[in-house]
């Protein structure tokens, strides 16, 4: 038995006004709350259009393309070649110096003889000529005066076809030469320019490699895209389903709002020895039903104590907002904004945004 002084004994009742008010709303409230789930059927996710669509196509078409060759196996076989060596080149002595002469060579030469031939039988006809007049023509003295006149001619045939056939020897040296240092140089350099067109080919196939993966880069954004657009059409189907679980308590909310605040009125009864958790006792003979219990509507609020279960009461007057809207709830409890904060179940709002507890939960 609970201890404490005297407490009032209160019975709450409805006016019949608003016990007709009550009804009437409860039963609209109660029709609402039976009408259907309908979902939503429309689309919930806008898809890729034809643009974006070709884009997809293009990209993959060139993914496909460049992946074709594989940059990164002949890179392998770059960096696993030998390193290039000089080759070897013949010296002067050993190159073939009649391939260097000019094919051209032995013409002039008989053309330089022929020329001095020439000259020779004009030579000749002349000392025949002066050996006609002398007397001396037929006899020794006449071969005499002939081989005389034929050996300058001679001695130029020789000179002429030594020097030209000198001439063109030191020529084809020369080119001989020029070639021999030609190709010392190209194997000297050798070496570097295979070297410098290895790097070069390395630098290509590194773009490629760079292509491809720029290329992989893309698809992998189109796989993101078409996962994000996935993604959202789960979610919306996801939130269409949390919107028909949370249909139940929203109706439920619907009866709740249509009980609305009843005007109860109270009246004394006697008196009793009684302690503070009698007034949740007598609270909870109203199980379900709430009452307004929210602390702006209150003024003079006096804390009597704390009920069994822990809860502090008081007793208050409500204020003239309270009596604006026609509270006559009972002034003895709780404090809504208090049980809130570790009770929230117990707690409701009005369709004025009061807040009222049910005391059959406490």
């Amino acid at each position: 038995m609970s201890k404490g002084k005297t407490t009032t004994v209160q019975e709450a009742s409805l006016p019949a006004f608003q016990e007709a008010q009550f009804q009437e709303l409860f039963g609209r409230a109660r029709g609402l709350s039976q009408q259907p789930f309908i979902p939503y059927t429309g689309p919930m996710v806008a898809g890729f259009n034809p643009d974006q669509l070709r884009q997809f196509q293009a990209t993959r078409g060139l993914f496909e393309s460049g992946m074709a060759f594989d940059p990164t196996q002949a890179l392998q076989g770059l960096a696993q070649q030998q390193r290039p060596m000089t080759g070897q080149v013949g010296s002067l002595l050993t190159a073939p110096i009649e391939q260097y002469q000019s094919p051209f060579q032995q013409q002039v030469i008989d053309q330089a003889l022929g020329d001095i031939q020439r000259q020779a039988d004009i030579a000749r006809t002349g000392a025949q000529e002066r050996a006609i007049r002398a007397g001396a023509f037929g006899g020794s003295r006449s071969a005499l005066l002939e081989s005389e006149s034929q050996r300058p001619f001679i001695e130029a045939q020789a000179r002429t076809a030594a020097n030209l056939r000198q001439a063109g020897f030191e020529q084809a040296q020369r080119a001989a030469e020029s070639d021999i240092a030609r190709q010392q140089q190209l194997a000297m350099f050798a070496p570097q320019l295979e070297l410098q067109a290895r790097q070069q080919q390395a630098g290509l196939l590194g773009g490629l490699q760079g292509s491809q993966l720029q290329n992989l880069g893309l698809l992998s954004g189109i796989g993101a895209q078409q996962q994000a657009l996935q993604q959202r059409g789960i979610d919306a189907a996801r939130g269409e389903f949390q919107r028909a679980l949370g249909y139940g308590p929203q109706q439920l909310s619907l009866l709740q709002a249509g009980m609305g605040t009843p005007l109860i009125s109270t009246t004394t009864t006697g008196q009793q020895k009684t302690g503070a958790g009698d007034v949740l006792g007598t609270a909870a003979q109203l199980a379900g039903m709430y009452f307004m219990s929210d602390e702006r509507l209150k003024e003079n609020i006096n804390h009597i104590g704390t009920s069994e279960n822990g809860h502090k009461l008081y007793t208050w007057d409500w204020n003239d907002k309270a009596k604006r809207l026609g509270i006559k709830d009972a002034t003895t409890g709780v404090i809504a904004q208090e049980v809130m904060k570790y009770m929230p179940k117990a707690v409701t709002k009005d369709a004025n945004g009061y807040y009222m507890v049910n005391y059959g939960v406490l």
